[in-house]
């Protein structure tokens, strides 16, 4: 989860699948006033009968994210505090795999059996080559982007293990 403080609003990344995600989307929906969603972005608007709670809901998530990230920025937390009249964004994200799979498990990154042929490999690399391919990626936020083209490198790299691997079994 990471939280953004920009002119317009304050914005919240937050995995789809991650507990953290439902219980900010159902404070943002049910408790802190009015929201909409606009494709997979969740905006809330500050109503004046939820001011203390909103600064209570913020305060909270910049101490859970500090905790996460292991740092601590007083001076972001006074910001925020003082931001906290703008509107809320909530932007779900795909659940992107560490970096550590693709050199501990190619084959689960692929989604393959160490059985299958290199034909069968190359038709899941391929389909999911084009789904992180940062030029498909819709949004245009510097961090889906980013973590796209990171899984697009993983999913590449695991390929050539296993294509190096067949190759050299069947040259053998």
């Amino acid at each position: 989860m990471k939280l953004h403080l920009k002119s317009d609003s304050i914005t919240i990344h937050v995995a789809e699948n991650s507990s953290h995600y439902l219980h900010v989307s159902h404070i943002l929906t049910h408790i802190l006033g009015r929201s909409f969603w606009v494709n997979e972005t969740l905006i809330n608007f500050v109503t004046p009968q939820n001011s203390e709670k909103r600064q209570a809901f913020l305060t909270s998530l910049y101490y859970a994210c500090a905790l996460s990230s292991q740092t601590h920025n007083p001076s972001f937390l006074e910001k925020l505090l003082h931001a906290s009249q703008k509107p809320i964004r909530l932007v779900k994200k795909r659940l992107i795999r560490p970096c550590m799979e693709v050199q501990s498990d190619p084959y689960g990154l692929l989604n393959a059996k160490k059985t299958e042929s290199l034909a069968s490999i190359r038709k899941k690399y391929l389909t999911l080559a084009k789904m992180f391919h940062p030029d498909t990626i819709t949004h245009e936020d510097a961090t889906t982007v980013k973590a796209s083209t990171t899984k697009f490198q993983q999913i590449h790299e695991a390929y050539e293990s296993i294509k190096a691997e067949k190759t050299k079994k069947i040259a053998a």
